[in-house]
Order: structure tokens, then sequence, then C-alpha cells
């Protein structure tokens, strides 16, 4: 099954998609403005879906999203159950992992054609353009295929510079008007100037010849969103910049300038924002503007609080940084959430401690609720290098995983894993229903009031999360740190883990409860997911 090569191409994109996914959509709007057609499918549990918007759309191409590297065995399942239905359509692949590591990922699902190399949009075009109209199509630029010499590496495409000549993503498949709050996905540059060793952003734009910080111009972003609120009913903007206010004065004038135009044109009364920064980027003077634009939510890419991680992750910044961060959005009144690693490669129990205490100094009171992993080390970021290098990690290992230095610490690792997993994974756990709940009290609009009750209740419940969490966590780390080797059936683990368990049940009942007084509230929570 494929399609003929008269008339425009026909491209089906396919990926997850949560929230927005801006990159499939920026790729589908490229093609539709050269008169191409496209269909957009989301990945859920099985084929069957994609199979068949296949089957109806009869594709040239079928392109994947593939987000991250530990989804490849899921998504060659796919790809082998397509090419086992009877599709014949060529299938590409992109993301960060198919940009740097081609040949595994080519080696790992044979039923892929070729892989697109960092920034798509051309590349996708010029593909679709010459497999639609029977041409040659093996030396298009940024991809990577089969041949008889292995797997060959086109020529590099050098990324756009100025990302205001690409069109809106297409947005036409969506409808917003079936959320309470409908919240919409938007970006105002692409790459990031600092180089967390954790991070393949930094390299990823690297590989395309666009290092740094690329940013739209303010006026053309406000002229989408502004179509975005009174055409399509946005009311929540979640902005996907990595760092918004990223490259210092200059960044932070041009977000400044963006909230400028939203307040002329009148579109801070009823819509409001979420960003990412970094905590040393969160001062009055820089965030206020914007809460006069409609910020309500940051998210605070914070980490460690331990200075060997932070110093390991690269991230110039010390845990006093994060801690006066959060005193500024309280002190604005802002909702806000953090990213943690709770542990890293070259953890110790010593890095661990200070990374609780930190958490109790950080989010203690409940104003944000604490959640944790564990480092991953992704393809082309440093991390993964070191790990090579050390002979820790094997370089075709695409669930990047290792043993700690300290084998104790691995123990620890499982053990919290399957303690906290319904808490910090379930999609109802209690971890997810708090953020929701801690942004939603804090956004402010005129139509959506909130009862400072709520607000306070919410906070409290997140305080004793918190406060278990981490006494839990304490209590492992000085258990297992007192031993001379793990039991994988402790007994004491096992108790712990009990008790994290039924205080998280303990919680969610006491959540429960407190939502079925205000109905509304969890009601916004389902849509808002």
């Amino acid at each position: 099954m494929t399609g003929t090569s008269t008339g425009p191409a026909r491209v089906t994109l396919v990926g997850f998609e949560d929230q927005d996914n801006l990159g499939l959509r920026y790729l589908s709007s490229r093609l539709r403005e050269r008169g191409h057609r496209t269909r957009i499918v989301t990945v859920t549990s099985g084929p069957g879906p994609v199979l068949d918007a296949i089957r109806d759309f009869n594709p040239h191409i079928v392109g994947f999203s593939l987000i991250f590297q530990y989804l490849v065995p899921q998504f060659g399942e796919l790809l082998a159950n397509l090419r086992d239905a009877g599709v014949t359509a060529h299938f590409i692949m992109g993301g960060h992992y198919a940009s740097f590591e081609p040949q595994a990922l080519l080696a790992a699902i044979p039923g892929l054609d070729s892989v697109a190399r960092f920034e798509g949009e051309d590349t996708l075009l010029e593909l679709a353009e010459r497999i639609s109209s029977a041409m040659e199509w093996r030396d298009v630029t940024g991809i990577a295929y089969r041949s008889s010499r292995g797997v060959t590496l086109n020529p590099i495409r050098t990324g756009r510079t100025n990302l205001d000549e690409l069109p809106w993503p297409d947005r036409d498949d969506i409808d917003y008007t079936d959320q309470e709050l409908p919240m919409v996905s938007i970006i105002g540059g692409r790459g990031c100037p600092w180089k967390c060793t954790f991070c393949s952003i930094i390299t990823f734009y690297e590989g395309n010849g666009t290092r740094g910080r690329r940013r739209r111009d303010p006026k053309r972003i406000v002229d989408e969103i502004e179509y975005l609120h009174k055409e399509r009913g946005a009311r929540i903007l979640l902005w996907q910049d990595d760092d918004f206010l990223a490259s210092g004065s200059r960044g932070i004038e041009w977000a400044h300038a963006i909230g400028r135009e939203c307040i002329a044109r009148g579109l801070h009364h009823n819509m409001r924002w979420k960003i990412s920064c970094r905590s040393d980027e969160v001062r009055i003077d820089s965030l206020l503007p914007l809460v006069d634009a409609g910020l309500a939510h940051v998210y605070l890419g914070v980490e460690s609080g331990d200075p060997d991680n932070l110093k390991n992750m690269n991230k110039l910044e010390t845990a006093q940084d994060h801690l006066l961060a959060g005193e500024v959005l309280r002190q604005l009144g802002l909702s806000f959430d953090f990213g943690f690693m709770l542990l890293e490669p070259w953890s110790t129990f010593t890095t661990l401690r200070n990374n609780i205490t930190f958490l109790r100094q950080f989010a203690g009171d409940g104003a944000a609720v604490v959640g944790f992993v564990r480092l991953l080390p992704y393809v082309g970021t440093a991390v993964h290098a070191r790990l090579i290098s050390e002979g820790r990690l094997s370089p075709n290992d695409i669930d990047a995983d290792y043993d700690f230095l300290d084998p104790r610490l691995d123990a620890f690792y499982n053990w919290m894993l399957t303690a906290f997993h319904e808490r910090n994974h379930s999609p109802t756990g209690t971890l997810l229903l708090l953020r929701l709940l801690l942004f939603e009290t804090h956004l402010n609009l005129p139509d959506v009031p909130v009862d400072p009750i709520l607000r306070e209740r919410v906070k409290d419940l997140t305080a004793v999360s918190n406060q278990v969490v981490l006494d839990t966590l304490e209590s492992a780390a000085e258990y297992l740190e007192s031993l001379d080797a793990p039991n994988e059936d402790d007994p004491v683990l096992a108790t712990l883990h009990q008790h994290a368990v039924n205080q998280d049940h303990q919680l969610r009942h006491d959540l429960m409860s407190l939502l079925s007084v205000y109905p509304g509230a969890m009601q916004r929570v389902h849509l808002t997911r």
C-alpha cells in the first residue's frame, strides 16, 4: 500500500501528543504551505489507529517522531506491524536519538527506510516531493539510509537562522473547545546557550549549524497568540521553549517585548502563561512585566541541590540560586514546578542526603510538589560520553542503563522506583494531581474564581505529601548506608515501601475528599491533564 506519483504528496505524521506536538505540526505546516497534504496520527497503545489512518489516506511517506530513545522498541514493533499489514509507503523517522545514532536506529528497525537528521522541515519537504514524483531520493540532504556500504550519511542540512520564515504549526485537526480551559503549546525560539551535561539540546542544534538561541519576532509571535485566543479559544499558553529567558539581558528584553505586545492588544485579561527557565534568571525585575502580561506558572530546571551534583551537571548554579528563585516566585504569587534528579551517575550517600535536605528547604512548605528521577544519559550528551569512557555504559544501550559506583545506591534506586511508582508515575497519582491543582489555583482568571481556602488546603496537602516522601527517602538512605551489602528482600525496606504506599493512599483519600467540595476544580483537572 503506497501513494501514487500523481498530484501533491501525501504524508502521514505519527507521534505522541500529550500536549500539542509542535515538532510534527511544524513539519505538517511546511508541507501544506507547498500544497502537499498531511495527516497527523497520535500513537496509542497499539497499531490499529495508525494503520486505519494510513489505509484511509494512502500516503507516499509515513514520518515518525521519536521523542525519547527508550521508545525505539515500541516504534520498531509498530513499524513491523505496519509492514506486515502491507504498508509499503516510505518510512522515515526523526528526533534527537535518530539524529545522533542513525546507524543504530536503522539496525534496530528493519522496516525503516531513512532517518531525518536534526531539524526536518526542509528535509521532509524535499523527500516528499522527490518520492511523490517518483524521483531519486537517496541524495536528499539531511537524511541517512541503508546502502551497499552499510549506512550512508548524507551531508547535514543547515538549519534556518530566521524562524519567522516558517509557517505557524498546523493545528487544524485540534478542537480546543472541548477543554474547559483550552491550553495550547507555542514556541518562541529554538536552542539553548547553556551546556548542561545531561541535555542533548545544544548538541542537536550544533549538529545543523545553529548553535545558541534563535528567537522569533515578538510581534509575529503575538500575532499567533492573538489568533489562538480569538479564533481558537486558547486561554492557557504552554511555552515550549526550554529556557524562555535564555541569553541574558537580550533574552529578557525579548520576553518583555512579547509581554508588552500582549498587553497592547488586550490579551492579558483572559490568558495565562506557563514558561520554563533557569533559577538564576528568576528576579522580580525580569518576571514582573511577564506577570502583568499573564504569566502564572514557572517550571524551573533545578535538577539538584548538591554542589557536586550541580558540578557534574555543569549547571553553573548553586542551591542558593534555587532557593532565592523559589522565594521570588512565592513573592509574585506564582505557582511553580521543578525538575529534580535525586541521583546522578556519580552520586554518593552524602550527595543524596544533601538533596533531601535541599528539597525540605525548597518545597517543604508545599508551594511546589516534590518529584524526582535519576539522571538518564541520553545519546548526544556529555554524560553519555563520559560514562562510555569510564566503561560504565554500552554505546548502543537504548535504555542508557548504568550502575552507581556504590552498589547500595543501586538498591536504594530500585527501592525508590517501586515505593513511589504509583505516586510519581500514575496518571491519577497524587504527584500529577497536586501539580495540576497548584497550577490551577494560581491562574487568577477573571471568569475562573479560585477560593483562597482551596488554594491553602491544596498547599497544606502538598506539604504533607512532601514530608512523607522526604522522611521515607531519608530513612531508606540511612538504613542502606548502614549495611555492608543490601539484601533484595530486606524486611526493613519492605516496611518502608508499604509505609510510603499507605501514606500516599491516605493523602489521595484526603485529596479526593477536598475535591468533592470543589467539583469544578476536579473537572478542570481532568480536562487539562
